[in-house]
């Protein structure tokens, strides 16, 4: 019994909301077979399985993975779109992934996705996904986690996610009130093209500052209720915690270390190999590494073989592949199966 933590869906519904756009995030029909993504960092090749439940499956069967917890396609930017745009899409996007949890109860569980331009309309429609339609909690872009300021705004959501015990997944992305930086324009260098090493550094980077507001400010005191998922192993930062706990022993050599100081929180191995896993393991606690496969923009083969080729003992590959989720998904089981 495997759990892939991280995988994306996309409805055919929403497919159809989004051939009918005339500005990003959209999709454009090219071929016959073939459609392009249109998003704010570029046009990227669209890949049909984000929409196909019965191919997933069959993926599912073949690689040996019982459960996927499905999620917006957060790099689509689909959820910081203004209201009057991004509401319709999610309201349908919701009731189609509630659905389709409801029709493979145990195969699939689903992550709301919320109208973040206006954040009072997104804590409603948390609590409509999870009261009426059985989803867990809900994607966040990474962004909103850059500082314990950016955070805060987000208060209502999480005060949802206190009352209901929900789960929240952080996963690359902007905020309503940003504008992505082009691909091209951040890999410039043409021996980059298709490589993009700046793009993925400054996503990464992203994702620590996350890490570390999430770990070490007091923005997750006031809801302990609330579980907290990051992606990609915590993005730079179990490369550089080290670092930062020799600058605290110079600058207060009495206090505690970074290290020790942190709330709990759990990060998957999306789309990262053997070394980074071995390395989160040391900083986080295996106990607080999830299974991610990134589906369908990378394999789970991949992530897979990364957890089967890291140096772990079998026990901790267990806990990585299925047992920590288990004890995460276990308090969302009424939830879910509603």
């Amino acid at each position: 019994m495997t759990i892939d933590a991280h995988a994306h869906y996309l409805p055919p519904k929403v497919v159809e909301m989004l051939r009918k756009r005339k500005n990003p995030p959209r999709i454009e029909r090219v071929s016959p077979t073939a459609d392009k993504i249109h998003r704010a960092q570029g046009i990227f090749n669209f890949n049909p399985v984000y929409s196909d439940i019965a191919g997933r499956i069959e993926l599912l069967d073949r690689t040996g993975v019982q459960t996927q917890i499905l999620s917006l396609p957060g790099l689509m930017g689909i959820d910081t779109l203004p209201l009057e745009e991004s509401a319709p899409l999610l309201q349908v996007y919701n009731d189609e992934v509630s659905d389709i949890c409801k029709s493979h109860p145990y195969r699939f569980i689903g992550l709301a996705a919320l109208p973040l331009a206006d954040i009072d309309v997104a804590a409603t429609e948390l609590r409509r996904c999870v009261q009426e339609l059985g989803l867990i909690g809900a994607i966040l872009p990474i962004n909103f986690f850059v500082n314990p300021d950016e955070a805060k705004k987000l208060a209502p959501i999480f005060e949802v996610g206190q009352q209901l015990g929900l789960h929240f997944f952080m996963h690359p992305g902007w905020r309503p009130d940003e504008e992505p930086s082009a691909s091209s324009a951040l890999d410039p260098h043409p021996k980059w093209k298709g490589v993009m090493p700046i793009s993925t550094l400054e996503s990464h980077t992203q994702i620590a500052r996350a890490t570390i507001t999430l770990l070490y400010s007091d923005f997750l005191d006031s809801y302990p209720n609330v579980s907290v998922q990051v992606a990609n192993l915590g993005g730079t930062y179990p490369i550089l915690v080290e670092r930062m706990n020799q600058i605290s022993n110079i600058l207060s050599p009495e206090g505690t270390p970074l290290s020790k100081q942190g709330h709990q929180i759990y990060v998957d191995c999306a789309s990262l190999g053997p070394q980074a896993i071995e390395m989160a393991v040391a900083v986080f606690g295996v106990e607080n590494i999830l299974l991610g496969s990134d589906t369908p923009t990378f394999s789970i083969e991949w992530s897979l073989a990364a957890i089967r080729d890291a140096n772990l003992t079998d026990d901790n590959r267990q806990r990585i592949l299925r047992r920590n989720a288990q004890e995460l998904l276990r308090r969302f089981a009424a939830i879910a199966l509603r």
